[in-house]
């Protein structure tokens, strides 16, 4: 009887353990009421917060680690910082500065921006690219009003700032990242002399970049202000993008300002501008993508038109300020360039007399129309310049083939296969002397 009695009360004794397990594992779950103390509110970690009015705060809510809150109609409006945060269902957090880190795998931009074109979201964005690997955009006009404070002194002032790895920006159709001021739009950037732990694995796709100054004197245009700037970046791509009347260059592989003496600080690596549409609008801004820096860079299938400045480059400038720089391993091909108003052309590639490198550099498959030039190649220093493919671009009647200009040596030059309708009077190299050149198979009216 006696051990009839112990097994009955190790079996109630085991049931109530499970039970009490049970409980302690499943976490517990709060509601709000309309005028809920938020600030009390948020008191257990591990647990599920249900949002279901609209409250606002001002006093700072730093949320317990670990806790999931799940929208359902509600919203917050204040300072928050997060702690392994979870957000889930219809999220409005309009207004609100947070910090932290957030566990969803993407960040909705409207939970915190506003996406209505009159109010600033620039400080909402430059909060969520601290917190969240991926943000997506969804439909809206994002106004970007005011500025990033870099960790690092660049040169200009930019709106919004990245300087960690890792990071996806996704606009869905219509959305688009707006500015009025002459400043950049977006700046990506590296600690500088450190190229070994270059910010890394940066993915800018589907966005719509522009800039409010259809309004403004044109031939007032920024020459330093781009639209995206990636200053000593490695694994970036930029693709299925739109950018829209921007004052400097649309999309810059930049620098620190390196010079002979500093030597170079940051390097642009492994970056891929690919299936944009890039539009000038009026032809008074800079280039539509520069190459001041950069080594395996990859430029196709994008639609340039409507650039630059009478005074500036063109389309694609390849084009290394002085020898601290690398251009190395360039590639640009199968993208289609009209209306190009700049003093090089459509495309350049310039070694200066400061000795600016230009190395492994091909041109192929291009599309060019209704420009002042197709081509600017520019060589100065001895060998400063080496690897260069022209292959099967086309230019139409209305557009000039080259421009030649420099009297340094080059090595190794590939020029077959172009088709120029316009007729021309000045001489292929001009007094460039080439060490190697195969030049065949070309239409030249």
């Amino acid at each position: 009887m006696h051990t009839i009695f112990q097994k009955d009360m190790k079996r109630v004794l085991l049931f109530l353990f499970f039970i009490c397990s049970a409980h302690m594992v499943i976490a517990a779950t709060y509601y709000d009421q309309a005028k809920t103390d938020m600030k009390a509110f948020f008191s257990e970690s591990n647990a599920t917060y249900v949002i279901r009015y609209p409250h606002k705060h001002k006093e700072r809510i730093t949320l317990p680690p670990n806790v999931t809150i799940d929208f359902q109609g509600g919203n917050l409006s204040g300072p928050i910082i997060f702690r392994n945060t979870l957000l889930k269902g219809k999220v409005r957090l309009q207004g609100s500065s947070i910090s932290g880190t957030i566990q969803n795998q993407s960040f909705n931009a409207q939970w915190l921006c506003y996406a209505d074109g009159k109010r600033d979201d620039a400080a909402n964005i430059n909060a969520i690219l601290q917190v969240s690997k991926e943000v997506v955009f969804p439909k809206g006009m994002y106004l970007l009003v005011s500025m990033h404070q870099p960790t690092y002194k660049i040169n200009k002032p930019y709106h919004l700032g990245i300087n960690h790895s890792g990071i996806t920006l996704k606009g869905e159709k219509g959305a688009t990242l707006t500015t009025k001021t002459k400043a950049g739009t977006l700046c990506i950037y590296s600690k500088p002399y450190d190229i070994s732990n270059s910010i890394h694995d940066i993915k800018i796709e589907g966005l719509t970049f522009r800039v409010q100054n259809e309004g403004t004197e044109w031939d007032d245009y920024q020459e330093h202000c781009h639209t995206v700037s990636l200053i000593g970046v490695n694994r970036c791509i930029i693709e299925n993008c739109t950018i829209r009347n921007f004052w400097g260059d649309a999309i810059c592989m930049n620098h620190y300002g390196d010079n002979e003496n500093t030597g170079e600080r940051t390097r642009n690596m492994n970056v891929v501008v690919r299936n944009n549409r890039i539009d000038g609008y009026k032809c008074c801004n800079r280039n539509g993508v520069s190459v001041i820096n950069g080594q395996n860079v990859i430029t196709e299938n994008n639609q340039i038109i409507n650039t630059s400045h009478h005074n500036m480059p063109g389309a694609i400038d390849i084009e290394a300020n002085n020898k601290a720089y690398t251009i190395d391993n360039i590639k640009i091909r199968n993208n289609k360039i009209d209306n190009c108003r700049g003093k090089n052309g459509a495309i350049s590639v310039i070694s200066n007399k400061e000795g600016g490198p230009a190395h492994n550099i091909e041109i192929t498959n291009n599309s060019i129309t209704n420009s002042r030039r197709a081509f600017r190649f520019y060589v100065w220093t001895d060998h400063a310049a080496s690897n260069i493919t022209v292959k099967d671009n086309k230019a139409d009647k209305n557009t000039d083939p080259w421009i030649w200009n420099g009297k340094g040596r080059t090595r190794n030059w590939v020029f077959t296969g172009n088709t120029f309708l316009h007729k021309t009077n000045v001489k292929f190299g001009q007094d460039i002397k080439f060490e190697g050149l195969t030049y065949q198979n070309n239409h030249l009216k």
